[in-house]
């Protein structure tokens, strides 16, 4: 049964009504959707991209602190900024393997409107 604290869509309200409704706050506002159940198709495609990000978090899980440092430092350079651990998965998963540092920063521009974040494909059309 959904939750509601004040008039309906007024204050707030969330939850999953008869598994017909939900009721949810994204950024501070208010929303109903229909309610759905997300489905999880394990295809060969998206069970090799789930290996090769586990594969990525892993080596950087077996970094040492110090290089984890570094890629925190280099990640102050990228815009639109990223934590450390976002840039190595990126980069990781962008040179095929344990990565390095590029010399030069990925900029992406201000638009909200690209396909590919940083020039990322991991093959989703």
């Amino acid at each position: 049964m959904a939750r509601v604290v004040g008039p309906f869509l007024s204050i707030d309200a969330s939850g999953t009504t008869y598994d017909i409704l939900t009721a949810s706050i994204w950024k501070g506002r208010n929303y109903m959707r229909g309610f759905f159940r997300p489905t999880n198709p394990k295809t060969a495609a998206q069970f090799a991209v789930r290996t090769e990000l586990a594969n990525a978090v892993a080596s950087w899980q077996g970094l040492y602190s110090g290089t984890q440092d570094l890629w925190n430092v280099a990640a102050r350079d990228v815009y639109p900024p990223i934590s450390g651990f976002n840039y190595y998965v990126m980069q990781y998963i962008l040179q095929d393997g344990v990565p390095t540092i590029p010399p030069q920063a990925p900029r992406k521009s201000k638009s909200i409107h690209g396909r590919n974040v940083y020039g990322l494909d991991i093959g989703y059309d």
